[in-house]
This record gives structure tokens, sequence and C-alpha cells, in this order.
């Protein structure tokens, strides 16, 4: 069996799905400290007051962040698709996940009750 050979632009491939990865993870830190909070039984029976709209900077980041994941996965799809190699191939099913969790989140945050 031949050695697997990898070269510049197979690494390349592989450091932009983890780079996609990574920025999504970020994003969900960021989403989870810009969005309102939640009015739970005990703030509302101690009367503490609570933010009931996000804070317009991370919504910002929130959303050019996802749309910079979404076009690292769609780009890199791209470019594995057209590399055509066998031992690339896994890299399609982490890129297709990280597209879907980036709709995903756009549409929570989209629709979420403000």
């Amino acid at each position: 069996m031949a050695a697997r050979r990898f070269n510049w632009l197979s690494k390349l491939l592989i450091a932009m799905t983890v780079g996609g990865w990574v920025l999504y993870i970020l994003l969900l830190v960021l989403f989870h400290y810009g969005r309102p909070e939640q009015e739970f039984g005990y703030l509302r029976y101690q009367d503490i007051s609570v933010r009931a709209q996000w804070l317009t900077l991370h919504l910002f980041w929130v959303y050019a962040g996802i749309a910079g994941a979404l076009g690292v996965a769609v780009t890199t799809f791209t470019l594995v698709h057209l590399k055509g190699r066998r031992h690339l191939q896994y890299l399609k099913v982490y890129l297709v996940m990280l597209a879907a969790a980036s709709l995903f989140t756009l549409l929570l945050i989209t629709f979420s009750p403000r």
C-alpha cells in the first residue's frame, strides 16, 4: 500500500476546515454573551432587571462571523470537490455539518423572540 502524500494544498484544506469550526465555536461564545437575558422566576421574585435586547456590536459580529463560516465551508467544500483526492473526501462531511450548523444558528438568531 502506498503511503499517503499530503502536499501544501491538502494541508491548507485541512487547516481551513479546522479554522471554520474554531470560528463557529467562537461565534457560539459571542452569541451567548450578546443575546438577551432570560427572566427566570428568581430574578422576577427579587425584582432584578434584565437586558431584553441584543447587544448591537455582538449581534453584528455574530452575523458577520456566520457569513464568514459559511463562506469558508462553501469555499473549502468546492476546493475539496474539485481536487477530487480520495484521502480528503472525509472533509466534505465536516464541511456540510459546519454549513448546516451555521445555517441553523442563523435561523435561530433571525427568528428568536426579541
